[in-house]
């Protein structure tokens, strides 16, 4: 029985933390256009540099 009390806190506790975020337009790892710039950018810098280092 005490099990399930620690189990529905810690559900509880857990929903809070989502709403938080939902609520706060918030979401930790998303990646934005500069992420996705950055990553374009350092893909491109890595297949020219092993292309020319091959060539």
């Amino acid at each position: 029985m005490e099990n399930d009390v620690a189990w529905q806190d810690e559900l509880g506790r857990r929903a809070r933390i989502y709403e938080d975020i939902e609520a706060g337009r918030r979401f930790e790892g998303t990646m934005t256009v500069i992420d996705y710039v950055a990553m374009t950018a350092l893909t491109l810098v890595l297949v020219l540099g092993f292309w020319f280092w091959g060539a």
